[in-house]
């Protein structure tokens, strides 16, 4: 998920490199000198001999670091019933028998599993390189996300994740690849997005993952031609059951904006528990929170009672207009959802929900759409890096994103098993268009 503000840096990252490459005309091995500037000179690192002591060091580093920081420990108890920071003795014992590296990794996940929220665990070791290729290529004019980036320059971090030079370097010519985000993504050369009609005026549109950069281009190849065709179309049905995420800018830069005809806006409330990172504070605008600004905004009870534990807060318009290319749809559209949608994809069910864009079906969503994206912080002795949600983010009636998800409009099974047009979600749509 980004921020506004990230979403913005993202834009002028982007047409940095397109500067770049237009006056010097390099390819990407070429690019890899301009970016380099960036990166610390980093020789391969030898991976160091960890003791017992050392996982429980590292247990007790990032129990110490979520509890002030992390955000949902109230929502986890109402929602499954465990009180986290009351398990720590426990918590410990099990990792005091860790009897290897991969043994604490799957450990410290088990327990970190018990927090109930998707965006909370260790970075495994495949996955690290590419954690920081993203944060460090999208670092240039943040020092916020710099700092995401640096937490993999560590040592050990360096270590764990195989990040030096060369590695480096070689990622930066597997980006270069068609497969890269579909690599990426997961979905490992299939489309990202279907497109089809349904029946006569019933237009469908898939979307698997929330793409970025040459994703969101390969998706506009397709989307695009489509919508042309369905503009005079009486309804629209967007379908991103099981979508996990990934970035926000994808519907709140493309898609939507391709769609719509007039702008729609919501207000959404951020919380934080802690200054660990004084930069969020300052780069966020975040102000400090008090009883008497926790009243005035009217939020429910069970909200005010949650937030009591919090020290900071902001509050963002978030804003959506029709761009060149829309095709200003007049018709009716749905948002098909499931609790399978996530992150960035639950930030576009909210969204949707609360500006009135489209109609809800399916049934309650995932959580944890409304925020920033998640920390990362690695242990100083193994190296790993833990990722987790550090901002509580409300609707601007005061329903806690993670807590309450986003309730559909039109209830149904969101089973997608059989064809399209057998499916219960989208039968409650034809009969609402009166196709049946």
């Amino acid at each position: 998920m980004k921020s506004r503000n990230e979403r913005k840096i993202n834009i002028l990252l982007a047409v940095f490199v397109v500067v770049v490459v237009i006056s010097l005309n390099i390819s990407w091995i070429g690019r890899f000198v301009s970016y380099h500037i960036k990166f610390s000179d980093m020789p391969k690192v030898g991976s160091p001999i960890i003791t017992k002591e050392d996982y429980i060091s590292d247990f007790d580093y990032a129990y110490d670091v979520l509890k002030e920081t992390y955000p949902y420990f109230e929502v986890n108890k109402k929602l499954s019933g465990v009180d986290w920071l009351a398990n720590r003795d426990k918590y410990r014992a099990e990792i005091s028998k860790s009897t290897s590296d991969s043994d604490f990794y799957k450990k410290m996940n088990d327990i970190l599993e018990d927090l109930h929220n998707g965006h909370t665990h260790l970075i495994n070791e495949k996955e690290g390189l590419s954690y920081y290729m993203i944060y460090k290529m999208n670092s240039w004019g943040s020092d916020l996300i710099g700092e995401l980036a640096s937490e993999y320059e560590y040592p050990t971090a360096r270590a764990r994740y195989n990040i030096n030079n060369d590695t480096v370097k070689e990622a930066f010519k597997k980006h270069d690849s068609d497969d890269y985000m579909d690599d990426l993504s997961g979905n490992e050369g299939k489309s990202n997005v279907q497109v089809g009609d349904i029946k006569k005026d019933l237009a469908y549109i898939k979307v698997n993952v929330m793409q970025n950069g040459p994703g969101i281009e390969k998706d506009e190849k397709v989307i695009l031609p489509y919508l042309e065709k369905i503009k005079n179309y009486k309804a629209l049905v967007i379908d991103i059951r099981g979508n996990a995420g990934g970035n926000s800018s994808y519907y709140t830069d493309f898609l939507y904006p391709i769609i719509i005809d007039k702008p729609y806006s919501v207000k959404n409330y951020l919380f934080i528990r802690s200054d660990r990172n004084p930069k969020i504070v300052d780069m966020m605008g975040f102000e400090k929170l008090n009883e008497v600004t926790i009243k005035s905004f009217g939020f429910p009870a069970q909200t005010k009672d949650i937030l009591k534990d919090f020290n900071f807060y902001n509050h963002d318009l978030e804003y959506i207009k029709p761009n060149k290319n829309s095709i200003r749809f007049k018709g009716n559209i749905y948002l098909l959802v499931d609790k399978g949608v996530y992150s960035s994809a639950e930030g576009m069910a909210s969204f949707t929900k609360e500006s009135g864009l489209a109609t809800l079906v399916g049934e309650k969503t995932g959580g944890d759409g409304i925020g920033f994206d998640p920390m990362q912080v690695h242990l100083p002795k193994t190296g790993y890096v833990m990722r987790y949600s550090y901002s509580l983010g409300t609707t601007e009636s005061g329903l806690i994103n993670e807590l309450e998800q986003t309730r559909p409009d039109i209830v149904c099974s969101p089973d997608t098993s059989g064809p399209l047009i057998n499916q219960p979600c989208i039968k409650e749509i034809l009969k609402r268009e009166g196709k049946i």
